[in-house]
């Protein structure tokens, strides 16, 4: 068994360092790398939205009449059932927002995560597969001032479900 010390900085303080098994250390390492490759590929993600640079608007019902077409947008890319893109895919738009909300005088907000959801059907390994992204954006209105962020966004981990085989009478 090969001996390796650590915080040695010469041979006299060597003595003094701990001692570390190598192969230990590779077994160690090689556990960490598996788990680390493992949380990777089943890890959802997000990143944050940038800020919009403020837009100043005639006034705030001009502001706020901008939140309104921006929520009128976002409304228009849902589609109420998954349509199919390719032979054993769908694609589903989905759209998350309580609209535009006046949070005081002349004071108002919009935000929104408008996603995609693909479904895969694979016969072969009995199983559909659900996956998710989504973009985000989330605007105010103080006054006549726009603000906010947009770009943000993420996806979740792969979903998997059994295709139901039907049963012979």
């Amino acid at each position: 068994m090969e001996e390796r010390y650590l915080d040695a900085t010469t041979a006299d303080h060597a003595h003094r360092a701990a001692r570390i098994d190598t192969r230990a250390i590779g077994a160690r390492v090689a556990l960490i790398a598996l788990f680390l490759a493992t949380s990777a590929a089943q890890a959802s993600g997000h990143l944050p939205g940038l800020p919009v640079p403020p837009r100043d608007f005639a006034d705030y019902a001009a502001c706020k009449a901008h939140l309104q077409e921006a929520h009128r947008v976002d409304l228009a890319t849902a589609t109420d059932k998954p349509e199919e893109i390719r032979p054993g895919v769908t694609r589903q738009m989905l759209v998350e927002t309580d609209g535009v909300v006046e949070t005081g005088s002349k004071q108002a907000t919009y935000s929104s995560r408008v996603g995609a959801q693909i479904r895969s059907r694979d016969e072969e390994r009995g199983y559909i597969q659900t996956n998710y992204s989504y973009n985000e954006k989330q605007y105010a209105c103080k006054g006549r001032t726009l603000t906010g962020t947009d770009g943000g966004g993420g996806y979740y981990s792969p979903g998997y479900e059994k295709i139901e085989t039907k049963s012979s009478p």
